[in-house]
């Protein structure tokens, strides 16, 4: 017995574990990893919009380049990370997120976008603009007073009511008197990812249960869409009240239902 102790105390595993490097690079790498993690989080949210994207990947390009000098990666390994990070921005940005960033006002202002960029931008907008059959001259002149803060733009107000409504609703609501308008505000409408409606098909697929198998089509997408529209009032750092059952519980509900059942027939015998 002493002996297989002896041994489970000299493994690989366990020496590793009780290696003070070893958990020292753990945590190195998790503060690298973190600033993905949380822009990871961000964009699946039900809040995301299209030009979050292009503010998430700069946020993260930051942070880890404020992070590497602290790490304990080599030099050519910090080359490597900051290389990766550069080729999954080529790969995910696209010109329609460019767009997006330009024409969310709560990022007026705080430009990021390189002259190839705000170009490709600008091609979106024209391209949008043509697809909706409106006058692109006009569409790009009210683009301009957008970006100098001329015209509509010209006063604090209207800047600070972005903080307290949706990028949609701004475009659509305050600003509905300009050319841009519907162009912004269908820009500013797309999903960034699927996961939003990734969510939906549960939310279906936890409505319509074994349990509640009667539901027709139209009280489903009811069901659906009030359980939906509750979560966005509900705080993020709060457990949601609405927050449908898991397939265990919904087992658990089908049997209180066939108990229930089972109580109502015997009652009903008796009483005959």
């Amino acid at each position: 017995m002493a002996i297989s102790q002896s041994a489970d105390m000299d493994s690989p595993i366990k020496r590793i574990l009780l290696d003070d490097v070893f958990w020292e690079r753990v945590v190195s790498s998790l503060k690298l990893l973190k600033p993905i993690a949380v822009a990871i989080a961000r964009i699946e949210g039900d809040n995301a919009i299209l030009s979050d994207v292009q503010a998430l990947l700069a946020d993260v390009r930051e942070e880890i380049r404020i992070a590497l000098p602290t790490s304990l990666l080599l030099q050519a390994e910090e080359t490597a990370v900051l290389k990766y990070i550069k080729k999954r921005e080529d790969f995910c940005l696209k010109p329609i997120h460019a767009a997006a960033y330009m024409l969310d006002p709560k990022y007026a202002g705080k430009s990021i976008l390189s002259g190839a960029e705000i170009n490709k931008a600008y091609g979106v907008i024209t391209t949008v603009s043509r697809h909706l059959g409106l006058d692109e001259g006009k569409v790009l002149g009210s683009l301009a007073k957008y970006t100098s803060k001329q015209g509509l733009w010209d006063g604090d107000a209207i800047w600070q009511s972005c903080q307290h409504i949706s990028s949609a609703t701004w475009w659509k609501g305050l600003c509905g008197s300009e050319a841009l308008s519907p162009v912004a505000s269908i820009i500013l409408q797309i999903p960034p990812t699927s996961a939003a409606s990734e969510r939906n098909w549960s939310l279906f697929g936890n409505t319509h249960t074994k349990a509640r198998n009667r539901l027709t089509n139209t009280r489903v997408e009811k069901l659906v869409a009030i359980r939906a529209n509750l979560r966005l009032f509900e705080p993020d750092n709060e457990p949601s009240s609405t927050r449908l059952e898991s397939d265990s519980e919904d087992e658990a509900s089908e049997a209180d239902v066939q108990e229930v059942d089972s109580e109502e027939v015997q009652g009903e015998d008796m009483e005959a």
